[in-house]
């Protein structure tokens, strides 16, 4: 591959020493006098005139750092199609025996593990490795571990299983009891955080019966998708997430109908609900289901549980 193709390749950009494969010192000077080349950073030439775009600085960054540097956390996200915007500041791994001054613009990690793959020729971190890594940063709440988990397995970049064995790896994870819980709820359709913690927070946590996720149904001529379904009793919940549906009410009005003409009843259930209200929203379902048929019993969820007495005063 000739130097101009090489540089295409890479995005714009080639290493000094690539250079001097095919060019004497004396004429990578004059490219640089000339201004046809520029530095943009040690060692790393912009092989073209304009500016460099993201995958560009990627790219040299990445030449720069050597052999086994890999983009990573918000930087391979993007690449693996988690993050819909490149970050403005790139994060690149590197193995721990490497020295390295931080080039600028580059947030640079000495890592004594890491698995690296390829995407749009570029090295990044593994899919699972990149997901486990996103939950486990400082910023990263338990909420925001969970959601990018979900999301990676939703988009099949990555599976339950490559997670699951991921984590287990990373004995100190600051949000591994939560991903260990989370992930099998994952692996049976939880398509979100929200979902998720519907399933841990309020079924499981109160002992209330097991419903179908993401069921498909018909309404008249249309096909919808039910969130989750209690067969026995049919009973279904619908949650809506942080903004709720303001665009689509006529519809969710629609199928709310279309439950009850089927001899169902339809509960809808906000982010705040599950988060903060999961004992009342645990007590409305109860409800729901017993006026149904259902001869189960609601359980406290832990110490502080205010289920039972809610239950108590709704009686």
């Amino acid at each position: 591959m000739d130097l101009d193709a090489l540089a295409r390749w890479q995005y714009g950009v080639v290493t000094r020493s690539q250079a001097l494969h095919e060019l004497s010192p004396g004429a990578v000077r004059a490219r640089l006098d000339g201004g046809h080349w520029r530095a943009v950073l040690p060692g790393v030439y912009r092989a073209h005139t304009g500016e460099l775009d993201w995958r560009g600085r990627a790219s040299a960054a990445l030449l720069h750092c050597g052999e086994g540097a890999a983009l990573s956390l918000n930087s391979a996200a993007y690449l693996l199609g988690l993050e819909p915007k490149p970050p403005q500041v790139l994060q690149v791994d590197i193995p721990h025996h490497l020295k390295h001054t931080k080039p600028v613009g580059v947030r640079l990690r000495r890592r004594r593990t890491l698995r690296v793959t390829e995407r749009q020729r570029l090295p990044i971190t593994e899919p699972a490795f990149t997901v486990i890594d996103l939950g486990d940063t400082a910023l990263a709440s338990r909420e925001d571990a969970i959601a990018v988990a979900a999301r990676a397995v939703q988009r099949d970049v990555t599976s339950v299983d490559a997670l699951t064995s991921e984590l287990a790896a990373r004995k100190r994870h600051r949000h591994r009891r939560a991903l260990e819980l989370s992930l099998g709820v994952i692996d049976e359709g939880a398509e979100s955080v929200l979902e998720v913690g519907f399933v841990t927070d309020v079924l499981r946590a109160h002992g209330l019966p097991a419903m179908r996720m993401s069921v498909p149904d018909t309404v008249g001529h249309h096909s919808i998708r039910r969130d989750f379904l209690e067969e026995a009793c049919r009973v279904v919940v619908e949650l809506d997430g942080r903004l709720g549906h303001e665009g689509n009410r006529s519809g969710d009005n629609r199928r709310d109908r279309g439950t009850a003409a089927q001899g169902g009843v339809t509960l809808r259930a906000e982010w705040v609900d599950v988060f903060f209200e999961a004992c009342q929203l645990a007590v409305d379902i109860f409800g729901t289901l017993t006026a149904r048929g259902y001869a189960g019993t609601l359980e406290r969820c832990g110490p502080t549980c205010t289920a039972l007495r809610l239950l108590a005063q709704a009686a």
